[in-house]
């Protein structure tokens, strides 16, 4: 499947403003100009898009109209992530949609402790629509408080298909299978995993995704092989300093975000050893961070910026009447130089 194509999981979902845009091949922003009559569109275009929108039978919902019509135009996104790299993804992709429709967004950190007690007296019922990045995806009081307040959200990187709210998903357990495919491939047979925080649920896939990827060849993950950091830089040093200090340390690690696996890159240069040749690295997100450390990282290219756009969209597109929507965006592996046959 092509990169960027949406894996639609909920069967006859509506044509969306993204659909409408990608048929077309104009931005989404000059679809909205379009079907709001905006001057200043050239008419081979304006022509282009309105066969879009007849080809794939598309109609602008009430719900987004009735917010462009004078109600609330905020949309709140919800983290308690402490990578500022995969945040910072987030964050393009929710603003570049939403201003592209004219909607603000406002981000707002809560304490894990805090949870859904903090959104009524911040406004929740002020806000047109709220997106939950995990680990808050989970959080029954912050989903209660909302469904109170009567705003719709829609959940990124949820793990079950309750069909009860809209969500935003990658296959992590994919993902990870494939980059212990990879690792073997080059001839690593010990390889040391630094998970994620049990609280967030895309931890436990990538971990079951890895796991299966040994055994599919014969391997097993060690518990001396395994662990646990915070997604945090500081977490991922700790965790590398503990797996580059044992007996038989592992030729390749495999870190479950880029903070982390840039803190593997640290701890080997702090330990003499040379990445990949004595040590390969792979990290998962594929933030603007694994471009720019050295040597650069081989990490999953996790679709956040688009993620959080289709999440917006999901948002203007929602109405009474609809189901809730679920999308699954495809990931890649992006191989560069951290990666390599171990040594002799």
């Amino acid at each position: 499947m092509p990169e960027g194509d949406i894996i639609n999981t909920t069967d006859r979902r509506p044509a969306t403003i993204v659909d409408v845009a990608r048929e077309a091949g104009v931005s989404f922003k000059t679809v909205s100009r379009v079907l709001n009559g905006e001057p200043n569109v050239r008419v081979e275009t304006r022509t282009r898009v309105m066969e879009a929108v007849g080809r794939l039978g598309y109609r602008a919902n009430q719900y987004a109209r009735s917010l462009r019509a004078g109600q609330s135009r905020l949309i709140g996104v919800f983290y308690t992530n402490p990578s500022r790299n995969y945040l910072g993804e987030i964050q393009i992709g929710a603003l570049q949609r939403g201003n592209a429709e004219g909607f603000s967004i406002a981000f707002e950190q809560l304490a894990e402790e805090e949870g859904g007690a903090a959104i009524l007296p911040r406004g929740g019922a002020e806000l047109a629509g709220a997106i939950l990045t995990p680990p808050l995806t989970e959080d029954i009081v912050l989903m209660q408080s909302l469904a109170a307040a009567g705003t719709p959200f829609v959940r990124l990187s949820h793990t079950e298909a309750d069909g009860e709210t809209g969500r935003v998903t990658m296959d992590d357990i994919g993902a990870a299978h494939e980059v212990a495919e990879h690792l073997i491939a080059l001839g690593h047979r010990r390889i040391g995993f630094i998970a994620g925080p049990p609280s967030h649920p895309q931890s436990l896939l990538r971990e079951n995704g890895f796991r299966a990827g040994l055994a599919a060849h014969g391997l097993t993950l060690e518990d001396a092989l395994i662990v646990r950091g915070n997604f945090d830089f500081e977490s991922g040093l700790r965790a590398a300093g503990q797996l580059l200090a044992l007996a038989e340390r592992p030729t390749a690690i495999f870190a479950s975000n880029d903070d982390m696996a840039a803190a593997v890159l640290t701890a080997a240069y702090r330990s003499g050893l040379r990445v990949p040749q004595q040590l390969s690295v792979v990290g998962f997100d594929d933030t603007p961070l694994a471009s720019i450390v050295y040597p650069a990282l081989t990490s999953v290219a996790q679709p956040s910026r688009e993620m959080a756009s289709v999440a917006v969209g999901m948002l203007l597109d929602k109405t009474a009447s609809e189901a809730p929507q679920a999308a699954c965006l495809p990931h890649r592996l992006v191989v560069r130089e951290t990666t390599a046959a171990p040594e002799a």
